[in-house]
């Protein structure tokens, strides 16, 4: 199903039953708990709008991924699935990507409202507190960040969290390695300010590349988001900066980041992050030029939360891409790769394997904690047999308890990680940014030389687990579920 935008995916949730429209919140932290709630139980996506102190329409859009249906409906596959049927299906399906470019427009829907000048004023959108210990309202965290590159001209969009300073002025947090970052660098490696747009809500087959390496460098996510929808995607030139942005996207905030020896940068946060924990780490200051949006504007908020929310995508996008890699590699027989806790980089990695040799479970894990998405913010690496449903951490859990010997577990060290993950680098580090951590690698597979124990798991066959499901249901229906409601 084609979105032309950020509606669309709203209307259909909605008609899905997928969505629930919440009246009156106050942006300071109840919105942001009541999608912490929300978001644990895997519910309803939240439009709220007649905001505390904000008039109605100007709204703001939470857990919009935060179930496996809602999840396969962006991106694109059938929503009947089981998780992991769900993730190789989209994992298969981008190996057949190729470059669809965007088309420029004359105008669209995001120039509705102009704001240039003294007119610019970050209040006036209901910029969250997401969190009860945020050291402010970040405007940005379901975000694409564009950026052009100054040598090649090719443009790029990335997520990054952004805060509110003033009215013209927020803080954007972008890490090193990250394709965005480098293009920054390169403007004020000559002392020139980068020009960037920071987009707050677009359709999401847009905005889901922004936040994974779907691409390459020098290939844009707008090619892929023009191969994903099947035609090219509308794009507007900007108002203060000559930057392509979508020509339906709700809000575009244009700006420029000057070289941090004319505008040094700041400590940005504390700020819930993906990590579970608070974060505070150098930002960039980003002056804003201009305002661009749509009537009865929606912020897409995609607020870090303490995993296993699924503040991201339930279905964990990163682990299709380092299935995928593995198969890049030559690492045969991988049956199903997992981020653990649903987290957004592989802070806990499963994968198993159908074993076909000595040493298979190691090469596996080395080849799944070398590639780009692999690496980046990892911690565990846990291989098992393909027995075993990686998508289920205690099915995984279960088998590191009883087939893992300890002594054979493996550390690897300096491996490039994220600044939020400020437990495994010094502050030093930090300073000189060299931000890298290190590995543990455990071999939870049967062992490959070793006659498998009789009967495997102590576990009834699937086959009678469904007969037995269908002649008892009322009884087994019976758990502690409760439906979660809430007042409009």
């Amino acid at each position: 199903m084609i979105f032309e935008d950020l509606r669309d995916f709203i209307a259909e949730s909605k008609k899905l039953g997928e969505l629930e429209e919440v009246y009156g919140a106050d942006w300071d932290t109840e919105l942001g708990a009541i999608t912490e709630l929300a978001a644990e139980k895997r519910g309803p996506a939240l439009l709220f709008d007649n905001i505390k102190g904000y008039p109605k329409g100007f709204r703001v859009l939470s857990n919009l991924f935060g179930s496996y249906k809602r999840s396969a409906l962006c991106l694109g596959v059938p929503t009947d699935l089981k998780p992991l049927q769900m993730l190789d299906a989209w994992r298969n399906k981008i190996k057949e990507f190729k470059p669809v470019p965007p088309r420029e427009v004359r105008t669209g829907p995001v120039k509705e409202n102009i704001l240039k000048g003294k007119d610019v004023d970050l209040y006036k959108f209901p910029a969250p507190k997401w969190h009860e210990f945020d050291g402010g309202r970040y405007i940005g965290t379901g975000t694409s960040c564009i950026t052009r590159d100054p040598d090649e001209g090719w443009t790029n969009l990335g997520a990054s969290r952004c805060a509110i300073m003033d009215k013209n002025h927020f803080s954007v947090a972008i890490a090193p390695g990250h394709h965005c970052r480098m293009m920054i660098d390169k403007y004020h490696s000559r002392g020139k300010p980068a020009p960037i747009s920071m987009v707050l809500g677009e359709d999401p087959v847009t905005y889901y590349p922004s936040g994974i390496t779907l691409t390459g460098w020098g290939t844009s996510e707008y090619d892929f988001s023009g191969w994903a929808r099947g035609k090219p995607l509308d794009v507007v030139r900007g108002e203060t900066n000559d930057l392509l942005i979508p020509a339906t996207a709700e809000i575009v905030l244009e700006g420029e980041i000057a070289p941090p020896q004319e505008v040094p940068t700041v400590m940005d946060g504390p700020f819930g992050e993906w990590t579970g924990h608070y974060d505070k780490g150098s930002a960039f200051v980003c002056k804003v030029t201009g305002i661009l949006h749509r009537d009865d504007p929606v912020i897409l908020g995609q607020p870090p939360m303490r995993p296993p929310a699924p503040w991201h995508f339930a279905i964990p996008l990163t682990a299709g891409l380092i299935w995928n890699a593995l198969e890049r590699a030559d690492v045969p027989n991988v049956t199903g790769v997992w981020i653990g806790l649903e987290a957004w980089a592989p802070l806990w990695m499963s994968i198993s394997i159908k074993q076909a040799y000595g040493g298979h479970a190691k090469q596996a894990a080395l080849a799944a904690m070398a590639c780009r998405s692999g690496c980046y913010g990892g911690k565990y690496v846990v291989v098992v047999d393909d027995d075993i449903d990686v998508s289920d951490i205690n099915d995984v859990m279960w088998a590191v308890m009883a087939r893992s010997n300890v002594k054979n577990a493996d550390i690897v060290h300096g491996v490039w990680t994220t600044p939020a993950d400020d437990a495994s680098y010094t502050e030093a580090q930090l300073q000189d940014r060299d931000i890298v951590s290190s590995r543990l690698i455990i071999d939870a597979c049967y062992p490959y030389n070793h006659k498998v124990p009789l009967g495997g798991q102590n576990r009834n066959s699937q086959e009678l687990r469904e007969i037995t499901l269908k002649k008892w249901s009322p009884l087994l229906a019976r758990g502690d579920v409760q439906e979660v409601k809430y007042r409009k």
